[in-house]
């Protein structure tokens, strides 16, 4: 069985790889792209039947895009910034024989194949109705498992802003500061109803955008039925059964910043090798992180320091034989704080347990 890292680095570096770099700047080409679909659809504020949003509520707004999510049906042009990089994308989602969405991407601007995957989400069941869901949904915006909202207000001061345009249809932001330095603040785009989120940037403390992704058009047809799909999934209490008693005995939890709680733990060889790697992924509920430990072998290059993927910074370091690495879309000083968290002296990966 293979940890996710690799997989992880594979499919960004992949991605990253297939850039194709432009002459203008990220925010000018966003504002020429913004500039074309308004003109196109021609639509303003004044149009926009603004009592049918006034009383909408960031809960309801977040609730929809949780629950929602991976099974909203459309076809859109989707189209991904980072620093003076694009990649622009048609995709499409349907719902396969066996019930499944299936998400299609072909790029518009490199010479990749179109792919597609299947948005077999799993969930668990919370007592309060709501589902959590645990793989990758069709952005990177996760939320927290218990009344996330209320808790995360800790450490993100939260903003709805007016009904904007963003491919052509009505579009509530939403802005979410981070109030310390362990964690990137975010700008969103919310098409009302559904709660597709049509609109991503990701900021520093700064108040520069790391990356960002829009769809510059977009059809949505309808929600697939997930009925069947939540009737199988385990409680959130049977999934998470050990998790934190495996999280306290691996980290000192005063050492990593508030708000950070685990979510998944694994525990798996290395391939064709019969050492252990660990995988624990920490969230706060917006931001979530990956911290592998594993003993170190040869002929496999260690990682120390600090790397970028892309918006995400990767820091490794090695220790008494073992390689430790944080990954994740978050600060480096974040990144750092984790690294130090690990109980290096209590570490023993080889074992049987």
């Amino acid at each position: 069985m293979k940890l996710l890292r690799v997989k992880f680095l594979f499919c960004l570096l992949f991605v990253l790889t297939g850039f194709t770099t432009v002459s203008h700047s990220q925010s000018n080409v966003e504002d020429v792209i913004e500039s074309n679909v308004l003109k196109k659809h021609a639509l303003s504020k004044l149009q926009y039947d603004t009592d049918k949003y006034q009383n909408l509520s960031i809960e309801t707004l977040l609730n929809r895009f949780v629950q929602n999510g991976s099974s909203e049906l459309f076809d859109g042009t989707f189209v991904y910034f980072f620093e003076d990089k694009i990649q622009t994308l048609k995709v499409h989602r349907e719902v396969n024989e066996n019930g499944l969405v299936v998400e299609s991407f072909l790029p518009l601007d490199t010479k990749q194949n179109k792919s597609s995957r299947v948005l077999d989400n799993q969930y668990c069941s919370l007592n309060n109705n709501w589902q959590y869901q645990f793989q990758a949904m069709s952005s990177s915006f996760p939320f927290r498992i218990n009344n996330y909202y209320h808790e995360l207000q800790q450490y993100y001061d939260f903003t709805l802003s007016d009904i904007e345009t963003v491919a052509g249809v009505a579009a509530v932001g939403l802005v979410i500061k981070s109030k310390d330095p362990y964690r990137y603040s975010y700008q969103l785009w919310f098409e009302p109803e559904t709660s597709t989120l049509l609109k991503y940037k990701l900021i520093d403390k700064h108040g520069k955008v790391i990356e960002q992704y829009l769809f510059t058009d977009i059809s949505i047809h309808s929600t697939a039925d997930k009925s069947e799909e939540l009737k199988r999934s385990k409680s959130c209490r049977e999934q998470f059964q050990g998790l934190v008693s495996v999280f306290k005995e691996y980290f000192v939890i005063e050492n990593i910043p508030s708000g950070y709680e685990p979510v998944s733990f694994r525990k798996a060889n290395i391939k064709h090798s019969d050492r252990l790697a660990y995988q624990f992924q920490l969230s706060d509920g917006l931001s979530s992180v990956s911290i592998f430990i594993e003993e170190y072998g040869q002929p496999r290059k260690a990682i120390n320091g600090v790397l970028k993927l892309g918006p995400v910074n990767v820091v490794g370091e090695t220790i008494d034989g073992h390689q430790v690495t944080v990954i994740g879309a978050i600060p480096i000083t974040s990144a750092l704080h984790f690294i130090k968290a690990i109980k290096l002296n209590n570490l023993n990966v080889s074992d049987n347990e």
